[in-house]
């Protein structure tokens, strides 16, 4: 549903942007294969080898892949965006001189490819977050040609909340906000690299079960305040608020899905904590159960 509301928050999202300096992608340069001196090679993604999980698959987890290589000064050289239906999808070609490099690639299915600005920072546009994925390495171009292979880490959290008591019955939006860092990530480590305000807005109904969204977290253990409140928008663009919770100390981690259970419409705020074991050993590491 498209409303004065949404207008509102995607102007303020998009202030924020420009505000913050995003700049756009340089022209891309494209090696042919025969030319190139160094090949770049995804191998597989959190334990899952790279051919399985690409056409042969209904559930798709990457559907673009970035490869953006940089000097030592921080400076992008060159880079080569692909879509899954690209020939050599997974494997990139360049013609670099003598030196010492990083790349970096990101995996990812949002509708547009990620901003990569100096110094290595990345933004995926909040709004199209998704499930993502992130390799960084150092390389070395002398005389020899080289070709490296990478695993690729996922690098966000799913956060799903599920309510044990009713929806307003005239619930269409919800909104979630924290502080921390959405889409935006340091290049070199894969974790965020802000610490802002977010917002989350879904359009949803009173019968929906669950709640969810990415984000990226900013270090390997972070916990968030989270606030929820949940709105009836008429066709008009009157906005009415039906419900306010604040959830606090939520654990979030990359590769890991937060389940948070608990009354989520009655008004009063929740505020528990928990202890957590890290196991990242599958496509997605073991949920994170959180009552509230």
């Amino acid at each position: 549903m498209k409303n004065k509301f949404f207008s509102h928050l995607l102007a303020c999202v998009s202030g924020l942007m420009l505000l913050s300096g995003v700049v756009s992608c340089e022209k891309m340069e494209i090696t042919d294969e025969g030319e190139a001196n160094v090949v770049i090679r995804v191998d597989s993604y959190e334990q899952t080898p790279f051919p399985m999980r690409t056409r042969a698959e209904a559930d798709i987890s990457i559907t673009k892949l970035c490869f953006h290589i940089y000097n030592d000064a921080g400076e992008r050289v060159v880079y080569v965006n692909q879509k899954m239906d690209d020939d050599h999808f997974g494997k990139a070609y360049f013609s670099l001189e003598k030196g010492h490099y990083y790349v970096l690639v990101v995996g990812h299915n949002a509708s547009s490819n990620p901003t990569f600005n100096k110094n290595e920072k990345v933004t995926i546009s909040g709004k199209d977050l998704g499930d993502t994925f992130w390799s960084m390495k150092e390389f070395v171009v002398e005389d020899e040609d080289i070709e490296e292979c990478l695993a690729l880490d996922r690098i966000v959290s799913r956060i799903n909340i599920i309510p044990t008591d009713e929806a307003p019955e005239e619930m269409n939006q919800i909104i979630f906000k924290y502080k921390g860092s959405k889409g935006t990530f340091d290049g070199l480590t894969g974790y965020g690299s802000t610490n802002t305000s977010q917002t989350v807005p879904l359009d949803v109904n009173a019968d929906d079960k669950m709640f969810g969204f990415y984000m990226i977290p900013s270090e390997e253990k972070e916990s968030l305040d989270l606030e929820v409140k949940t709105y009836y928008v008429s066709e008009s663009g009157n906005i009415k608020t039906l419900s306010e919770k604040m959830i606090l100390g939520l654990p979030v981690q990359r590769n890991r899905i937060t389940i948070c259970r608990g009354v989520l419409f009655d008004n009063k705020s929740g505020d528990q904590s928990m202890e957590f074991t890290v196991v990242i050993n599958n496509t997605w590491g073991d949920d994170i159960e959180f009552e509230f």
